[in-house]
């Protein structure tokens, strides 16, 4: 017997059986659902494309507005807390609602301590409810949260509103006066009307505190729900001393019919 041909034979048999296992595999693969190496990259990466889609995001403007602008911007700062304060003004004939708004909080030095463009935050953080036509509106975010240096001045980027038809719902404030808390200090109340039949939901009393053409003090408040034709008294805590300055307090609609 020639010595080759057991070797030819084993060579064949080794086949058959390297065959055998890989078909057992594949058929294995196919019933278990395993998945390939490059099967599970894309599954990964279009679990990562989700998650990102899916993520909150932080405000953003991309258009500034071409009816709404800030004309003024001042800091109120205290070893308590911080407060932006924003005047914005509408040129056009038209209300406009929802605008974003933008704000960059700068030290001594212009370098940026605080913005509102992080996730999570609420709208009236991000934006102004309503400026009337021709009007203005002073917008207040008093949850500043600096990091590093104290605030000293701040920036304004206005985006894009909504236009309102018609004449928006009217909200009055009257009474507004500095009070004396016991256990807050000093602080400011008004009275809030909704002259209007149109419910307001989250509605947001801005106020300040102007002592010689500057503002000294600022704040807000929120009434959670204010129905047609309802009142509401509403205590003002601010950051700053409002004392011996005018008080000056406004609660734009935030819901339009």
């Amino acid at each position: 017997m020639s010595p080759s041909r057991p070797a030819r034979g084993l060579v064949r048999q080794t086949f058959s059986i390297v065959l055998t296992c890989s078909m057992a595999g594949a058929a294995w693969l196919a019933l278990t659902g395993c998945e390939s190496s490059q099967e599970e990259s894309a599954r990964l990466e279009r679990a990562a494309k989700l998650q990102t889609r899916n993520a909150p995001k932080g405000l953003s403007i991309a258009h500034p507005s071409t009816k709404v602008r800030a004309v003024a911007t001042s800091v109120v700062t205290t070893p308590e807390g911080s407060a932006a304060v924003v005047t914005l003004r509408n040129d056009s004939p038209v209300a406009e609602r929802d605008i974003p708004l933008e704000i960059d909080v700068k030290d001594a030095a212009g370098a940026s301590v605080y913005t509102n463009t992080a996730p999570g935050l609420s709208r009236e953080l991000t934006s102004a409810p309503l400026v009337p036509a021709h009007g203005t509106l002073v917008w207040v975010d008093d949850q500043v949260q600096p990091t590093g240096a104290a605030p000293k001045a701040v920036t304004a980027t206005v985006g894009e509103g909504t236009a309102v038809h018609g004449a928006p719902p009217q909200i009055t404030v009257t009474g507004a006066k500095l009070v004396n808390d016991p256990s807050n200090g000093l602080g400011g109340e008004a009275t809030v009307t909704n002259r209007s039949q149109t419910e307001q939901g989250e509605l947001v009393v801005f106020a300040t505190a102007v002592r010689q053409g500057r503002i000294v003090a600022a704040g807000r408040a929120i009434i959670p729900q204010l129905a047609g034709g309802a009142s509401a008294n509403v205590q003002i805590f601010f950051v700053g001393n409002p004392s011996g300055a005018q008080l000056r307090v406004n609660a734009p609609a935030t819901t339009s019919p």
